[in-house]
């Protein structure tokens, strides 16, 4: 095959990137002990920094429930007393509570249910400073003036100092004592300045070290289309020196090393956009490759998403323009690959062999816990059963059409399964590891006639937390009869009640 022509890459990051872009909130849904429960955790912007905790209890009543913070570094037994979170008036299943994140790095929030049928999970969440507050107006002018203030007085005391300390009372200040005071004001002058100089350059400095080590920043990264034999590889780098860093190491997260995803910037009107959901593998250090499907012309959007060694989670942003397509048989480097070219949108979408994927419309507010719910039926409109899809009965991908917002949701929630199993085997050992897979929906964790029994409705739903108002891609994706079947809508949120769906 000719070698793709004119293929242009855009390596600048495009968005600030947590584990879920443009979005502040974890999500997780699942049980602890006897009780349904469903807790969102806003991560802190700044450290040390509050999170804001709500723990929906969706069925039965617990004796209180208590919130820890647990620091993926610390020891247990250092860890502050927990917190108790407050039934919210008007709503007894709803509970609230704020915790101090006092360190950057990953942490754990241990939510613990008390009473008959009571348990407890381990709800990973990174603490980063993402942003940095400025200095208000107000406040600025109020340090100019007493700058001024100081400096000034700084050099009226030093010129009186060398020329009226010997004076006597009602003495006059001679022309030669004058001279001195101009003298001593233009010494002390210059050590101000000198001073100021050198607080300016400790400024800068300090700023600089702010920047680089303080504030958090995604991994730099790149990405290329490349030939290998008759087919075209997507070539993703970690370009970033820090990746070589102990705490950046990659692991698995559903049994996959990397998530990329892209999603197609041009889109037809009353069209879902092009996507494809590829999991590259290791060719080199920080380099990672996968065979590339034909997709159609245009600019695309890329979202990878990492799991660290350090139990920190981020989705790292590239771009890509593809001016010649690649056209012939493709053939996925992974068997859980998968993509969809541009289709009509409809409420219920055809996705092969007569079987439809519908999306249950529900009622959304911004920053408020919803449950999209997906039906998947055959051509008689009966429940199909749903085979295991990267361990799980499905994935969501949900993207606002600007790019702003980014989310890969599982049916536990947006917290990485593979984190959530590290920080449950720290704390409680491999025992822990394995409670861990099975809350998040591991459904290799879970004997095969449970699996069987939760697969056999056709139906998955994902927890999920819109963050702004906006008009939303959704992609829902199941396994069905051996193939992955891919559902595409298209939801437009409002600033306060609700969406109209396709």
């Amino acid at each position: 095959m000719r070698r793709l022509a004119a293929i242009a890459v855009w390596l600048g990051l495009a968005w600030m990137v947590r584990a879920h872009v443009g979005s502040p909130y974890v999500l997780f849904d699942g049980r602890a002990g006897a009780f349904p429960v469903r807790v969102s955790i806003r991560e802190p912007d700044v450290v040390p920094g509050l999170a804001e905790i709500t723990v929906r209890v969706l069925d039965g009543s617990p004796d209180r429930i208590l919130v820890l913070p647990l620091d993926h570094n610390a020891d247990r037994e250092k860890a502050p007393r927990p917190d108790q979170a407050i039934s919210t008036p008007g709503d007894p299943q709803l509970y609230s509570a704020s915790l101090w994140f006092m360190r950057r790095g990953a942490y754990a929030v241990e939510v613990t249910l008390e009473g008959k049928g009571g348990g407890r999970v381990l709800v990973p969440v990174d603490s980063l400073a993402r942003r940095q507050e400025p200095m208000g107006p107000i406040l600025s002018s109020i340090l100019a003036v007493l700058a001024i203030f100081l400096v000034g007085g700084y050099i009226s005391i030093l010129a009186s100092a060398v020329s009226q300390s010997r004076l006597g009372p009602q003495a006059k200040l001679k022309a030669r004592l004058s001279w001195r005071a101009i003298l001593g004001a233009l010494v002390g002058s210059s050590i101000m300045g000198f001073l100021l100089w050198g607080g300016s350059k400790w400024w800068a400095a300090d700023e600089a070290e702010h920047q680089q080590r303080v504030l958090f920043r995604p991994l730099s990264n790149s990405v290329s289309l490349e030939n290998t034999n008759s087919n075209p590889n997507l070539v993703f780098k970690l370009t970033d020196r820090r990746a070589q860093d102990d705490w950046a190491r990659l692991i698995p997260d559903h049994g996959k090393l990397i998530h990329l995803f892209l999603t197609a910037e041009n889109v037809t009107s009353g069209h879902s956009p092009a996507f494809a959901h590829l999991h590259p593998r290791t060719t080199a250090k920080g380099q990672y490759a996968v065979a590339f499907p034909p997709l159609p012309a245009g600019n695309y959007r890329i979202y990878a998403d990492l799991a660290h060694e350090s139990g920190l989670t981020e989705t790292v942003t590239n771009r890509l323009e593809i001016t010649v397509p690649f056209v012939g048989n493709w053939s996925p480097s992974d068997s859980d690959d998968s993509f969809e070219p541009e289709r009509a949108l409809q409420p219920t979408v055809e996705v092969g062999d007569g079987l439809t994927i519908h999306l249950v419309e529900s009622p959304v507010v911004p920053g408020i816990p919803v449950e999209l719910k997906a039906l998947v039926r055959d051509a008689q409109g009966k429940p199909v059963p749903l085979q295991p899809f990267l361990r799980m009965l499905g994935h969501a991908v949900i993207e606002r059409s600007d790019g702003a917002v980014f989310a890969h949701v599982h049916p536990a929630g947006t917290l990485s399964m593979a984190v959530a199993h590290q920080l449950a085997v720290a704390a409680e050992g491999e025992a822990g590891g394995k409670v861990a897979d099975v809350i998040c929906g591991d459904l290799s964790a879970v004997p095969s006639e449970v699996a069987e029994a939760l697969s056999r409705g056709g139906e998955v739903s994902f927890p999920y937390v819109f963050p702004q108002p906006g008009n939303y891609r959704i992609w829902i994706q199941v396994r069905v009869a051996g193939k992955i079947r891919t559902g595409a809508f298209q939801w437009s949120i409002s600033d306060g009640k609700s969406h109209d769906g396709h």
